[in-house]
């Protein structure tokens, strides 16, 4: 069943309250920290601040084990309100607002329908997840199952225990996942999940305009964005999914695009657009680098894939920052990135004893690391270890490419290459210079990431799916494009340019997947709200023909809409979601497990066994999401979650997890020969304190049972069970 409509009306008007109080701090904090930002440029940083306000709002009360409905709308309010208060007192009374280069109609024709075509292209797998579910291998394995611990919990304090993979991903970062858990509370279900991805996209493509505003070349930085932003690789991974790539994207483009226009603050002479400002003033003022290191800061709290791009455009910031400067740009860039974006790696470096990062052991540092198995969802080749091997390339690199950037891929990767090349050797702009740099930076280490060619050797299945970490480094460069001096002036080149990109797009996505065309009344909703209203309400107001109240009464009109539409998207997501079992693993996983599981409400649930089980684990939280669901496994130092090695400890450790249900395959993992294959369901089916509810024996690629808990297991039973 739904949530109640009294309940849907209380979140709404939940979120409404909390949007509009951080709107209103982040507004107020903007007219404060960089007073001189004005339309495009002044709404991204308004969003920033907002998006900066929420996390720490949350993070607070996840901090004190209290991220409860109540707690979350009044901290938020507050902490939202107080931010507009001080930034109203402190802002200048009469900011001095440097207006952006003029643009030309169709060059804004070209990028508002570039906007309008990928955020339609987003919502299509948006709306299939409301409809669907989330089916993801990422959002099923982790993000998700993290988001409803802390709602359930009400905390972030404690660690939640997915896996016994070495990856440890209990110990990422974990900002996305901490606003679907707040939306899980708000609403008393995660329905709002499948459409959280579409407000980050609208994020990222406002910064993108930004990077090339102060370069009169907006149009064409944003069209270059979308060309990754609206990818295969993105779309099939993103949209509709509690996959957190395009937040962390969103707020590294915003974090470029706040360096380049803080280091533009001075209006450019009329007719020119200079690569220097005219000025001997510092780099950055300090404002601005406030700012990008909020941006940054967001970004970092992310994804761990985020901090080689956000590291490498700091150190250069701080080392272009000139004598007698750098001290002040690093603690002005670096305090502020790390209030925004350290919360999870303090977090870890507690659990850990001292490793901010404990999937890394920081070589001679000998930083405590989890002593995890050496179990990996697939065997961990970077693209490295297949330079010299033409025959993968053919077999798999080259289509996947294709599959991942479309038809262009080639001409997509030169371009970018060469740009960032360029602007690092030739360009007068240090910034510039500072993020192409950092664009390499990030595209080098992806070679030799571990798992970017993940899969048996020769096989590297992995490798569609991880292109997602070279796509940090990849939408920095094709932003930074258009703003390469040749591709820019004169005037007739930066429109060729324009026109060039916008060619490639419409190619690039045409290899995208299909439209639905029973979703497009949602569809135009969703490109109107979150694309065409703010363009065109921008636009008023910063030629005047828009007053402030007719903002708002459209703002409300909106909103009102979205009210409407959303019950029905909720009542609809509540009766069909995960109801067709085998989209978890395709044909594949504990198929009427997940159909059980589904209909059991606040249960506890212990689950043990090879990948289907694992992978697809956030089906077993239920409909509503209330079940707490646990892998069976042995806690151990520095925050290592590991197998139990015998039956005597895998019993103890389901009595300690008080189990409603077990669901759990026959081994641990699929071949005799795998090195920590333990016969798990031999070890409990003869227990009398377990009941077979569910027995599924032929299916692939393990059989699978579902055993309801009546008592206490007895360890001293292993005998007789092998163990």
């Amino acid at each position: 069943m739904a949530p109640s409509f009294g309940s849907y009306i209380g979140g709404c008007l939940a979120v409404i309250g909390i949007v509009a109080a951080v709107g209103l701090g982040g507004y107020w904090l903007r007219r404060w920290i960089v007073p001189e930002f004005s339309g495009a440029l002044a709404r991204l940083a308004d969003a920033t601040l907002a998006v900066a306000l929420l996390i720490l709002s949350l993070e607070l009360l996840g901090t004190l084990s209290i991220l409860r409905l109540g707690w979350i709308v009044i901290v938020t309010i507050a902490i939202g309100l107080l931010g507009a208060l001080i930034g109203w007192h402190r802002a200048p009374k009469e900011g001095e607002e440097v207006p952006a280069p003029k643009v030309g109609t169709i060059a804004l024709v070209i990028a508002v329908g570039v906007a309008s075509f990928t955020m339609a292209e987003w919502t299509f797998p948006s709306q299939l997840s409301l409809d669907q579910g989330m089916f993801g291998g990422d959002t099923t394995w982790y993000h998700m199952p993290f988001a409803a611990s802390m709602a359930q919990e009400h905390s972030t304090v404690h660690l939640h225990f997915t896996d016994p993979l070495r990856l440890a991903a209990w110990f990422y970062p974990q900002s996305s996942e901490l606003i679907h858990a707040a939306g899980i509370v708000l609403f008393h279900s995660d329905w709002l999940s499948p459409l959280i991805n579409l407000f980050w996209l609208a994020i990222a493509l406002l910064a993108a305009w930004c990077v090339g505003r102060p370069y009169k070349v907006g149009p064409a930085t944003l069209v270059a964005a979308a060309i990754v932003l609206d990818s295969g690789v993105m779309i099939e991974t993103q949209p509709g999914e509690g996959r957190n790539d395009i937040m962390g994207l969103a707020f590294l483009i915003a974090f470029a695009a706040f360096l380049i226009n803080g280091h533009q603050r001075r209006a450019p002479k009329a007719g020119a657009v200079q690569d220097e400002p005219e000025t001997d003033a510092p780099l950055l003022d300090k404002g601005p680098l406030i700012l990008a290191g909020i941006a940054a800061g967001l970004a970092a709290s992310v994804k761990l894939t985020f901090l080689i791009p956000v590291a490498a455009i700091a150190v250069g910031v701080v080392v272009f920052g000139g004598r007698g400067r750098r001290l002040t740009t690093a603690w002005g860039m670096g305090l502020s990135m790390f209030v925004i974006g350290g919360y999870w790696y303090v977090r870890a470096a507690i659990k850990t004893g001292g490793n901010p990062i404990p999937q890394i052991g920081f070589g001679p540092l000998h930083l405590p690391t989890p002593d995890q198995m050496p179990l990996d969802p697939r065997p961990r080749f970077a693209v490295a270890h297949y330079l010299t091997e033409p025959t993968i390339y053919r077999r798999w690199f080259f289509p996947q490419l294709d599959n991942a950037f479309g038809p262009l891929w080639p001409l997509i990767l030169i371009i970018a290459v060469a740009a960032v090349v360029f602007i690092a050797v030739r360009s007068r702009n240090k910034i510039l210079r500072v993020i192409a740099v950092g664009a390499l930076a990030t595209a080098v280490v992806y070679v030799f990431t571990p798992l970017t060619a993940a899969g048996q050797e020769g096989s590297p299945t992995g490798f569609f799916t991880n292109t997602r970490y070279l796509v940090p480094g990849l939408v920095l460069a094709m932003a930074l494009l258009p703003i390469a001096r040749p591709l820019r002036t004169p005037e007739k080149r930066a429109w060729q340019t324009l026109i060039f990109l916008t060619v490639v797009y419409a190619i690039t996505v045409l290899a995208t997947p299909r439209w639905y065309l029973g979703f497009i009344v949602g569809t135009i909703f969703i490109v109107l709200a979150l694309v065409w209203a703010p363009t065109a309400l921008g636009l008023g107001r910063v030629r005047g023909k828009v007053t402030r109240p007719i903002v708002a009464a459209a703002t409300v009109g909106v909103v009102l809409l979205a009210v409407v539409l959303g019950r029905a998207q909720q009542v609809q997501y509540a009766d069909h979601h995960y109801t067709k079992s085998t989209l978890f693993l395709g044909e594949g996983g504990p198929q009427k497990a997940f159909t059980f599981a589904q209909k059991q409400h606040d249960k506890r649930i212990g689950i043990a066994g090879s990948s289907e089980i694992i992978f697809g684990q956030y089906g077993f939280y239920g409909n509503d999401a209330s079940n707490r669901v646990q892998y069976i496994g042995v806690p151990g130092p520095n925050g290592a979650y590991r197998l139990a090695t015998t039956c005597r400890e895998f019993r103890r450790r389901i009595n300690a997890g008080e189990y409603d249900y077990l669901i759990i395959s026959k081994f641990t993992q699929d071949s005799p020969e795998a090195p920590y294959w333990y016969p798990i369901y031999a070890w409990v089916k003869s227990d009398p304190a377990l009941k077979l509810v569910i027995e599924e024996p032929t299916i692939f690629p393990q059989p699978d049972y579902v055993f309801k808990v009546e008592g206490k297991l007895d360890p001293a039973g292993c005998k007789g069970a092998g163990g």
